[in-house]
């Protein structure tokens, strides 16, 4: 698994990435390109919430999070940060996206025009003009990137919806996973990857409290992110109370 930094929007320029190799004198030598940090986020708050796919989420509606406002002056609004196809539904502030068959979904969809979307080196230079690269150019899975890019912003709260991925393998499907033969039961062959990039992106940030919103606040977790001090689970009416989101009714 990639090494994960403690990084911070506030002090990150950019980077280089490797966009070929040539060999000369009997070695490989990459060949890099300098891409600057292009998003300036200034208006970063308090909290901030990453919205996975799984049917946890199915009968909580997008728009009490999205454009949320709270606190004076704001400053305990949600930025949100949504995974692949959440964006067939929403307009997130910040879209994460993974695999090849979602990447050209969202390219091809014009999406990319009036959104920051987040993707990987390959990607951007795929798609020239559509991505932003995500900082460390990390290949985790989405949600856990989606964790990751909102304490990178400098949240010190990330409420995590939809993240079934980290579950009992099997217990929870992708809430799209009928609508695009590439996302069927991606969450089940890949669980122990999604809960080390989890896990790996809660302790580089253990400044930061990550709260995973479920159903019911004794639902499993796993015994890996249970013994992080910074890791806690509730329900979604905790959720709608801590978050200061307002009235809403659960289905």
């Amino acid at each position: 698994m990639q090494q994960l930094k403690r990084l911070y929007r506030s002090t990150y320029s950019g980077e280089n990435i490797v966009t070929g190799l040539t060999y000369e004198a009997g070695e490989w030598q990459p060949e890099l390109e300098s891409v600057p940090n292009a998003v300036l986020n200034t208006h970063t708050t308090t909290q901030a919430v990453a919205i996975g796919n799984g049917v946890s989420r199915q009968d909580f509606d997008l728009k009490f999070v999205i454009n949320h406002s709270a606190g004076f002056g704001g400053r305990d609004s949600l930025q949100t940060y949504g995974c692949n196809a959440v964006y067939r539904d929403a307009n997130p502030d910040f879209l994460i996206v993974t695999g090849a068959g979602m990447i050209q979904e969202v390219a091809e969809s014009g999406y990319c025009d009036n959104n920051i979307v987040y993707a990987n080196a390959d990607y951007l230079l795929d798609y020239p003009g559509k991505f932003y690269l995500i900082p460390q150019n990390l290949y985790f899975d989405s949600g856990a990137l989606a964790a990751y890019m909102a304490a990178f912003d400098g949240h010190k709260k990330v409420f995590l919806i939809g993240f079934d991925s980290y579950d009992v393998p099997g217990a929870y499907n992708n809430m799209y996973s009928n609508t695009a033969n590439y996302l069927t039961d991606q969450d089940t062959q890949n669980h122990a990857f999604f809960t080390k990039s989890l896990h790996a992106v809660m302790t580089t940030y253990s400044n930061v409290e990550f709260v995973r919103v479920m159903p019911s606040d004794q639902h499993w977790a796993h015994e890996d992110h249970l013994r992080l001090p910074n890791f806690r689970q509730i329900n979604y009416r905790a959720f709608v109370i801590e978050a200061d989101i307002g009235m809403l009714t659960l289905v």
